[in-house]
């Protein structure tokens, strides 16, 4: 019944939080490849409803996802064979694809330098001699390159070659199973943050309320405790001062809350569950100034300059000047420059008219 509750209010979430890294553990970015995005749009169609999946994916704040830069066009070449695959109009899954699923969803652009790592290297091995659980992909090695780049990354692919290097552990039978066990585990991670940042406005009104009664009674002191004594006068004639009063209320209080302790003990039960099922590409070693703005750019979803994404990076302990942080960003193609000198991580595909035209 509790997962049946958590799953539906994960699924009606229609916003993204507000503070995207409140919650205790590290948001984990999503990277999708061509077959899941072409499939997601012809499943809508065939059902005739919108795409809920990836759009709750990208639109709760805690798993924001991104494609490689080869994707769009892949999108445009393979899509017809899908959409006849799934037996659906190519023209409804590509109005989906293009109008619900692509305008939520960053293309990031890669340099040379990213598909260097011994770990992405091994999608170039295709020697035919080697086991195939040992055997890359060229064609899916932007899709690795990416999620290295803002690891912890979770890649969803129907396609095998990342589960037999370890980069994934779904299938085409699996994947699908797996991404509303990642929906649920942000959209309950989204709702922390929520929680958190309510928590934290609360404690600002009542510290400024604090302050405010504390400097009145400094510049008022004898009205103020004559407001003091007939407050406490006033309670003592309706009983407010009575322990015994107090210890029940405590009592009702610790039955009311049983409840909600205990549904938000089987939620995080169910949560670690979920987060423990994903197969997670982590960071391997120091960040690089780009690999740094890049994981955080790609969780914050926002537009900043250099100077706030340094004040922001040296919260969680990684140190680089503005100017470092600028010079990075505008050496790497996967950084748009806005108005302002700010920026933010990708662009935005265009549309399936520009890519057949291009």
């Amino acid at each position: 019944m509790h997962s049946q509750a958590l799953q539906a209010s994960v699924l009606s979430r229609v916003g993204p939080t507000l503070r995207p890294l409140a919650a205790p553990w590290p948001a984990l970015v999503v990277i999708a490849d061509t077959n899941v995005l072409a499939s997601r749009a012809c499943n809508a169609v065939r059902r005739g409803r919108d795409e809920e999946l990836l759009s709750g994916l990208a639109g709760n704040g805690r798993s924001n996802i991104y494609v490689s830069a080869h994707v769009p066009e892949e999108l445009v070449e393979h899509l017809p064979a899908i959409a006849a695959s799934s037996d659906v109009p190519v023209s409804e899954a590509s109005g989906v694809l293009w109008n619900e699923i692509m305008p939520a969803i960053p293309v990031v652009d890669l340099a040379v330098r990213d598909y260097l790592s011994p770990r992405v290297r091994t999608m170039l091995c295709t020697d035919r001699e080697l086991p195939r659980r040992l055997r890359g992909d060229p064609d899916d090695i932007g899709t690795t390159a990416l999620a290295e780049l803002l690891a912890p990354a979770v890649i969803l692919s129907s396609d095998s070659v990342f589960t037999r290097l370890g980069f994934a552990n779904t299938d085409a039978a699996t994947w699908v199973g797996l991404a509303y066990g990642l929906l649920r585990v942000a959209g309950f991670e989204a709702r922390l943050g929520d929680a958190a940042l309510l928590a934290e406005l609360a404690a600002r009104t009542g510290a400024a309320a604090g302050g405010a009664a504390v400097r009145a009674i400094r510049s008022y002191p004898v009205p103020a405790i004559g407001l003091l004594a007939g407050a406490v006068v006033l309670a003592g004639r309706l009983g407010y001062l009575d322990l015994a009063r107090w210890r029940e209320g405590w009592h009702r209080f610790r039955e009311a809350i049983g409840p909600w302790r205990e549904g938000l003990t089987v939620a995080l039960e169910e949560h670690q569950a979920a987060r423990g099922a994903l197969r997670v590409i982590e960071p391997a070693g120091l960040p690089t100034v780009e690999q740094a703005a890049a994981r955080h750019l790609a969780r914050r979803r926002a537009a900043l300059t250099p100077r706030e994404l340094r004040d922001e990076l040296s919260w969680s302990g990684f140190t680089a000047s503005g100017a470092e942080l600028r010079r990075g960003m505008l050496s790497h193609p996967a950084f748009s420059r806005r108005p302002g000198d700010r920026f933010v991580l990708g662009r935005y595909s265009v549309s399936m008219v520009d890519c057949i035209e291009g």
